[in-house]
Formats: C-alpha cells, sequence, structure tokens
C-alpha cells in the first residue's frame, strides 16, 4: 500500500463520507470517525461503514496496525440520541444495536489503538476501549480529554472493582490523568499531539511479525477469561518455533541485521 494513499470511502461521492480511512504510514490503517456536526455520534450508518472498515483492514495482509481517531475536537459523543429514542427494546434486539461494532472489535486480531482527542462518552468511550474486551487495545489520550460512561463490563475488566463502581454508578466524566491512574489509558500526550504520537508507536508495531503480534495479543486476551492457563499461553509459544517469523527473526539475530518479515 503507497504511503499517504487516502482509501476510498463504500459511501456515494455525494455525501461525506461517514468514516475516513487512510494509511499515512505503511502497514498503519487510520479509521477517523467524520460526523463532526454530531460530534462523531454513533448513528447506525456510522456502525456500518465503520465495522465494513474495520473487517477490510482485517482481511488486509498489508496492514499490521489499525488507529480510531475521531475528525474533530470531540472523540465521540456515543449513540445517537436521535435514533435511540425510537428504537424499543426489540427492535433494538432485532437491529443487533451496537452489539456488530463490539463484535468486529473483538474479532480484530490486528493491534489496535486508540487516539482520542476531546470528549468520548458513553458508547464513545466503549469505542475507544474497544468494545468489550479492553485488552484488545492500547488508548492514548490528550491531557484535557474527559472520558464517561462505557459499558459495565469494559470498565470493570481493566480497572479495580472499586474504580469501576464509582465510575459506573456516578457517570460522571472524569479527566485523562484520573482515566491513567485508573488504568484505562495508556498514555497521555499534549493536545493536538495524540495521533503523530500514535503513529510513531504504530510504525514501531508495523515493524515487527505479523504472527507474533497476533499470537501475543491472543494469549493476553484469553488470559483474563480463561485464568491462569499456563496450557493455552505454551501451546502457542510452541506453536511459534514452526513459524516462517521465527526462522527470519533468528536468523537476523545471528547475522546482525534487520529482519524481513515474511508475513
Amino acid at each position: 500500500m503507497t504511503e499517504g494513499v487516502a482509501i476510498s470511502s463504500p459511501q456515494p461521492a455525494t455525501t461525506p463520507a461517514v468514516v475516513l480511512a487512510s494509511t499515512p504510514a505503511g502497514g498503519v490503517r487510520v479509521l477517523a470517525l467524520n460526523r463532526p456536526s454530531k460530534r462523531n455520534a454513533l448513528s447506525q450508518e456510522l456502525i456500518d461503514v465503520f465495522v465494513g472498515h474495520l473487517r477490510a483492514a482485517s482481511a488486509d495482509d498489508s496492514v499490521r496496525v489499525i488507529i480510531v481517531t475521531g475528525s474533530s475536537s470531540f472523540f465521540c459523543a456515543g449513540a445517537d440520541i436521535k435514533e435511540i429514542s425510537a428504537l424499543g427494546a426489540e427492535e433494538a434486539r432485532q437491529r443487533r444495536y451496537l452489539e456488530d461494532l463490539c463484535t468486529g472489535m473483538r474479532g480484530v486480531h490486528k493491534p489496535l489503538i486508540a487516539a482520542v482527542e476531546g470528549m468520548a462518552l458513553g458508547g464513545g468511550f466503549e469505542l475507544a476501549l474497544m468494545g468489550r474486551d479492553p485488552r484488545t487495545t492500547a488508548i492514548s489520550f490528550s491531557l484535557h480529554t474527559a472520558v464517561a460512561s462505557g459499558s459495565r463490563r469494559s470498565q470493570s475488566a481493566c480497572c479495580p472493582v472499586q474504580g469501576a463502581m464509582k465510575m459506573i454508578l456516578l457517570g460522571a466524566p472524569i479527566p485523562a490523568a484520573e482515566a491513567l491512574d485508573a488504568g484505562l489509558v495508556a498514555a497521555l500526550f499534549d493536545d493536538g499531539q495524540v495521533l503523530d504520537n500514535v503513529l510513531a508507536v504504530a510504525q514501531r508495531l508495523a515493524s515487527s511479525s505479523r504472527i507474533a503480534l497476533s499470537l501475543a495479543k491472543e494469549s493476553i486476551c484469553r488470559a483474563d477469561d480463561l485464568g491462569r492457563d499456563d496450557d493455552f499461553e505454551r501451546s502457542l509459544y510452541y506453536y511459534s518455533f514452526g513459524t516462517r517469523d521465527k526462522a527470519e527473526g533468528v536468523a537476523a539475530f545471528l547475522g546482525k541485521r534487520s529482519p524481513e518479515w515474511p508475513n
């Protein structure tokens, strides 16, 4: 994939793309929410388009890392209130409201990084936590970001129960520094510098073995679900011995050169 080339959106050219996809560096795909007039609220259209781009990036072997961000001063205001106000319980279940988004996130085996500038509220915070499994990503916030709400399982899975209880029951916005202390955030950067810093991290990840990244992520994500599953971790460890990436990594180390990953 040529660096700096924008990926066309699967939407009619006459309407603004609700998700902007681009490849600013080799192996790195950026998906930016683009409903600035609605503070990037999660409409069904945006969710469908976003999941489509997510699946395309997941299936593209040239993409090794995916970054999710906003295209305005707001990361995401959460669910589109006008849309959900018209949904009853049965219709919400039939439409799988937000479920496809969460399922799509959990199905990605590549590193995901949320680059958050501005507010991340409700479902927007959930998006930053990458659906219902926050262990699948690193989240980078600007210093003045505020977050609020999100799913109960997401918060309780990535911070102590006392902190999760406080955030969930009070539902009040918290500053990025407090989110960092609670374990919800991986790094903080100055306002306006989040995406640049995240891109630098993504490029480092993109230079790594795709198989090694996928196996490491799978091991981490399964750890809490299975408890201390040494057999599973050991099976991944031994599986890696049979990969071409392992052979190339060893050869590069012994040859004192940079590896050229075959996958």
